[in-house]
């Protein structure tokens, strides 16, 4: 899958040692995902749960433009 990755995403990626290599393997795997759900705000974004090095985060993706918008360490 050749998801775009926004420059927002870039950035939290970068403070939260989150390589581009991991989220790219994730939408090529889809695994794991611990948990998903359609925003209840826009149909287009699906949240998702998975872990990178033993912590969870929530990635925040839109489906119509193929894009990680954001992600973010789950507490």
């Amino acid at each position: 899958m050749n998801i775009k990755i926004s420059e927002h995403a870039k950035q939290r990626m970068d403070e939260r040692g989150v390589s581009e290599e991991q989220v790219r393997n994730f939408f090529d795997s889809n695994e794991p995902i611990s948990y998903w759900k359609i925003s209840d705000f826009d149909n287009s974004v699906i949240l998702v749960d998975t872990v990178f090095d033993e912590q969870e985060f929530r990635l925040v993706y839109n489906a119509l433009t193929d894009t990680l918008i954001t992600l973010y360490p789950r507490r």
